[in-house]
């Protein structure tokens, strides 16, 4: 199944769990800089509620998101950095009668409902950034309700539905950074992040710390050596993206389809197993009734 959880729900959720197993959480504290020897990162340095403090480690895992303060200590190199591809727009609503998910193309945008908690939906509008309206909030919001109303199936399907929260607006650099070194990793979006167009990023951090957790185990314990683990998770993390990456970013321009890729995607919708690989491949999804967020495209 596809989900959209809201951040809210998913880190409260998290949290719960990792302290379940063992972890031990400090909230508001903020990591300033790194501790070094010989060359090698053994801990951070921050402050918290109960003043300043320095917290020892074998290893410093990174997965403080793509504006990383862990990358940006260690300085960890930008391997690939295609910039900023599409903009968008998101607002939940409350009221949607159509529950399942509907992504349509109209053009050079592109529009998402994914159902999500609270019986809200989260409606998202994806431009390129020359189409983005002039400053100011009041221009944000006209140009993502105009938007809306312009495609006849999402005005169907907000019909009655009322705009909880103005809507939000995001632009995703897409860029992929060397994953580790001596004492550090980096795991998510703090090592390797992409438009949100493939819908991708949670489901990337959550194959990450899968795969590092292997490694991490392996190199505390002994049956590996830590750095030859560390380079192992890495070099699994850019065989499972690259491809990704790449198309993510082809997707994230907002090129008309060609009649070879719509050709495709009609062979494609005829065969149960190709839809299920497809879906898979672009959302990180396992079930072919999943198939029905490919929505229209024109």
């Amino acid at each position: 199944m596809t989900y959209a959880p809201r951040r809210t729900e998913l880190d409260a959720l998290l949290v719960s769990e990792a302290r379940a197993k063992g972890a031990r959480l400090r909230e508001r504290f903020t990591v300033t800089g790194l501790i070094v020897h010989d060359g090698r990162v053994a801990g951070v340095l921050g402050t918290g509620p109960d003043g300043p403090a320095g917290l020892h480690a074998r290893v410093v895992v990174g997965a403080d998101g793509r504006n990383s303060t862990v990358a940006r200590l260690v300085r960890s190199p930008v391997l690939e950095d295609r910039g900023v591809l599409a903009r968008s727009l998101y607002g939940y609503w409350t009221g949607v009668a159509e529950r399942g998910v509907r992504v349509v193309f109209r053009g050079r945008r592109g529009i998402s409902l994914w159902p999500t908690n609270g019986d809200l939906t989260v409606v998202s509008l994806v431009f390129p950034p020359e189409e983005a309206p002039g400053p100011g909030r009041s221009a944000l919001d006209e140009f993502y309700m105009s938007s809306l109303s312009e495609v006849a199936e999402v005005g169907q399907a907000l019909a009655g539905a009322d705009l909880v929260w103005r809507p939000r607006s995001a632009a995703v650099r897409n860029a992929r950074r060397r994953a580790h070194g001596p004492g550090w990793v980096l795991a998510g979006d703090a090592g390797h992040h992409k438009d949100p167009v493939s819908a991708q990023g949670i489901s990337d951090a959550f194959a990450d710390a899968a795969v590092l957790a292997d490694a991490l185990d392996a190199g505390l314990s002994g049956s590996a050596g830590l750095d030859e683990a560390l380079a192992g998770y890495a070099a699994t993390r850019d065989a499972q993206r690259l491809a990704a990456f790449s198309y993510t970013c082809e997707q994230a321009e907002l090129r008309p389809f060609t009649a070879e890729f719509l050709d495709d995607l009609a062979r494609t919708a005829a065969d149960e197993r190709a839809v299920e690989a497809f879906v898979n491949g672009f959302v990180g999804c396992d079930a072919p009734s999943d198939a029905g967020w490919l929505g229209e495209s024109h």
